[in-house]
């Protein structure tokens, strides 16, 4: 199969829970529009400057974490693929 046309693990999981909050959406039309209600006054209540710094806090944080993972699993996909290929 061509990795093209495979989906990952991390699409499948997301398109998994984009259907599950449909669903909830349509079950419960009332508390979902509740909680995004909720949410945007209380990141409308929040000063910018304090939004700004912990979006850069987790950034600055988990990005070197998060390359790194994702340069070892796609090392990983390119053995997967050489060995696939040598034993063709």
């Amino acid at each position: 199969m061509n990795s093209e046309t495979t989906p990952h693990a991390a699409e499948l999981s997301l398109h998994q829970t984009l259907r599950r909050v449909e669903e909830y959406v349509r079950r419960e039309p009332t508390k979902a529009a509740a909680a995004a209600l909720g949410t945007g006054l209380v990141l409308n209540l929040l000063p910018p400057r304090l939004l700004a710094s912990v979006a850069g806090n987790l950034v600055t944080r988990l990005l070197p974490p998060v390359l790194l993972g994702l340069g070892v699993l796609k090392a990983f996909e390119i053995c997967c693929d050489k060995e696939t290929a040598r034993k063709r």
